[in-house]
């Protein structure tokens, strides 16, 4: 909250009542400014502290028993930073989600992301496959170009977890043919509520009001649209989505929701079956 500034009262005939009504609005902090609804923070070293800090002093609010599921998935992951950030939020809610990765993310350059991704098996999240190269429409594209993708991603999985049992596909762009999808040895994910996170995302260097103003447009996205049983389309590669992770979960928590994997949501996802909410 907006705090008045009460400067040096020096101007003659100024009456010992308005000097009391002053302080008084001084000491209750009152004021017509609005203020926003999210805070931002970020993944760093710095910010991890002070959390720790926090949450070592403060207690934790006391949130309903859930009665209600929704289902957290991430795409175009495993990043070093924000992908360990997300585990890290959703452990201190004892809550756990899906992570959709791209193969050549996982130990490509791009991202680092296989210590990311092991952090995540450990962890006790979900892993599944969203392509290799992130370039290939699994609608148009040839059978080559498909099943490379998925294949070499689920290599690429395997190399950190050998017996890991991957169930789910989330196909580039939600496209997919239904030869394809009925084919599949994996269930077809798809989405019911999109955070629009990759078109409302910001860098470090973005300043404080575009933050918060972007911050804002994702979490509405969210809250104005999940309900029980729904799939909630992140991505684990943006400052932005961290953020907002921060601020979803407790406000999810209080309105009596527990965030799950999905296949967690959907009890038992079937093979060539496709899913966008349970």
């Amino acid at each position: 909250m907006s705090i008045y500034n009460f400067y040096s009262f020096r101007h003659r005939g100024f009456s010992l009542l308005a000097f009391i009504i002053a302080a008084v609005f001084f000491i209750t902090g009152c004021s017509s400014a609005k203020t926003t609804a999210y805070a931002t923070t970020s993944p760093t070293a710095s910010s991890s502290a002070t959390t720790n800090a926090t949450n070592a002093t403060t207690s934790q609010p006391a949130y309903p028993e859930p009665t209600k599921k929704v289902a957290f998935t991430f795409d175009d992951g495993p990043h070093r930073e924000y992908t360990v950030g997300i585990a890290q939020e959703l452990a201190k809610h004892g809550f756990h989600a899906t992570f959709f990765v791209v193969g050549n993310r996982v130990d490509g350059t791009a991202y680092n992301g296989g210590n990311a991704l092991k952090y995540l098996l450990e962890g006790g999240h979900e892993i599944a496959i969203h392509g290799y190269t992130h370039t290939k429409n699994y609608k148009t594209c040839s059978d080559e170009d498909y099943f490379n993708e998925i294949n070499e991603t689920l290599n690429a999985i395997h190399l950190h977890s050998p017996e890991y049992d991957v169930k789910l596909v989330r196909p580039i762009g939600g496209s997919i043919s239904q030869s394809r999808i009925e084919q599949s040895p994996y269930s077809i994910v798809l989405w019911s509520v999109d955070s629009e996170d990759w078109k409302h995302k910001y860098t470090s260097g973005s300043s404080a009001a575009k933050k918060q103003a972007q911050l804002d447009i994702i979490v509405e996205n969210v809250m104005s649209h999940v309900e029980d049983g729904s799939i909630i389309l992140m991505h684990d590669i943006y400052e932005s989505t961290y953020d907002a992770v921060n601020v979803l979960l407790p406000l999810l928590r209080a309105e009596g929701y527990e965030v799950v994997t999905v296949s967690e949501l959907l009890g038992d996802p079937q093979p060539g079956t496709k899913y966008n909410k349970r």
